[in-house]
């Protein structure tokens, strides 16, 4: 029988060397690790990882950039059916290297962009010029046709111009503009994270501006509460978000440890010394991240435990129990089970669904169109209801020449005849 949790999605930190020094870095980067797992010893895991399922890879570093092997990891990554996505600071980005990443199989690019004002940027990132660094390996990205995902961390210190970058993300043609909630590890631990009411008051704002941006896709990441306020303004994107930690999702470290995210210290065993299979199936650790029922306070006792599950990193961080309350989400369960009646998809929808690619992200769609549904009393998931569901769906060809519109608050007589209430509305 096969297992029952797939490590669909992995984080693969090859390199602790890095050619800037951010200080948020959860890795810490900057030189590079005494002993990194070699060419071989990535190669023959790639086989590991394709035979137990895996269908997308993240490879990052530090730079991954600096390992000279990386294409050919990269190659042999596609080669196995991986949907491979490069993280880059964008330094060593030229048209050569863009190039290189189409023929080995890169299909996106993951890229650091944390202010519209260089300097602010390059401070941000430890670094000279990385704004322009970041700005230009978009562009090449694009025009090679790459997917680009805009990555953001937010702070204080960008916290008001997140709709700025929205729009000048939208506007460069970004597949996904992600944006990164700090999670104290690393050198991050200097760092001061956001209050949870700032943390809540900007995740609303991203719930409503969804629509606005598409077919760009608009994600929270490291905060998984976006689900519940989605669920409680009606709004679609309840496919996004939801803590994956140990249950499909894992990060490999340069030196082979394996942990259930990359924001998470805590080993669940190394590769030198156990496969990958052998951890991914037996670590005590995965088994606890698995099992819901073992989460504690108001995420344990939370009715959005299976769509949300809090941060199980930023619960370490804060408290160094991986199954403690998420300390950044504000809400209250309410101890009364969300509503689950039987749904009927038509055959438009279901064909819909069933021609996204990745299983792992059809099932999460699956399960935050029906948790739509459900919201809105809908018996029947139709091609509508999808549409109404999703954000970011349907993209064009022609997008990377689409342009952005100007960022303002959102007004009442704008949701006329749209059938979905009002930011703000209640079950």
């Amino acid at each position: 029988m096969p297992p029952a949790f797939t490590p669909s999605l992995i984080s693969w930190n090859l390199t602790r060397r890095c050619n800037l020094r951010c200080p948020h870095c959860y890795l810490s980067a900057g030189e590079a690790e005494a002993d990194e797992l070699s060419t071989d010893e990535c190669l023959a895991l790639l086989d590991e990882l394709a035979a137990l399922g895996t269908e997308m890879l993240i490879l990052t570093g530090g730079e991954p950039l600096l390992r000279r092997d990386i294409y050919e990891i990269a190659r042999k990554a596609s080669a196995l059916g991986m949907w491979v996505v490069m993280g880059t600071n964008g330094v060593l980005v030229n048209d050569h290297v863009a190039r290189k990443m189409v023929d080995c199989g890169v299909r996106g690019v993951g890229i650091s962009l944390d202010a519209l004002d260089p300097e602010k940027h390059d401070r941000f990132r430890g670094g000279p010029d990385a704004w322009k660094h970041s700005v230009r390996a978009l562009e090449i990205c694009r025009r090679h046709g790459l997917e680009v995902l805009v990555q953001t961390t937010v702070m204080e210190m960008n916290y008001d111009e997140i709709p700025a970058l929205l729009d000048f993300a939208r506007e460069k043609g970004a597949w996904s503009f992600n944006v990164y909630f700090l999670v104290q590890t690393g050198r991050g631990q200097a760092l001061n994270d956001l209050s949870p009411e700032r943390t809540e008051a900007l995740l609303t704002r991203l719930v409503e501006l969804q629509d606005r941006y598409r077919p760009m896709l608009v994600r929270a990441k490291c905060a998984p509460q976006f689900k519940q306020i989605a669920y409680a303004m009606g709004r679609g994107g309840l496919e996004s978000g939801g803590c994956m930690a140990g249950t499909a999702y894992c990060r490999i470290t340069p030196g082979g440890d394996v942990t259930p995210c990359p924001y998470m210290t805590v080993v669940a065993g190394n590769l030198r010394e156990r496969s990958f299979t052998e951890i991914w199936q037996t670590s005590p650790v995965f088994a606890d991240l698995r099992d819901r029922s073992r989460l504690q306070g108001r995420c344990g006792a939370c009715e959005f435990n299976a769509l949300c599950g809090g941060c199980r990193c930023r619960a370490y961080a804060a408290t160094g129990d991986y199954l403690a309350e998420d300390p950044a989400c504000t809400y209250r369960p309410t101890g009364r089970p969300l509503a689950e009646p039987p749904l009927d998809w038509s055959d438009n929808a279901r064909a819909r669904l069933e021609r996204i690619p990745i299983a792992f992200i059809r099932d999460k769609v699956r399960r935050g169109v029906e948790a739509f549904a459900r919201r809105h009393g809908l018996p029947r998931i139709t091609h509508d209801v999808m549409t109404r569901a999703l954000q970011g769906a349907d993209r064009p060809e022609a997008f990377a020449g689409l342009k952005a519109p100007a960022f303002r608050p959102r007004q009442p007589a704008e949701t006329a005849g749209t059938g979905r209430p009002e930011p703000g509305a209640r079950p």
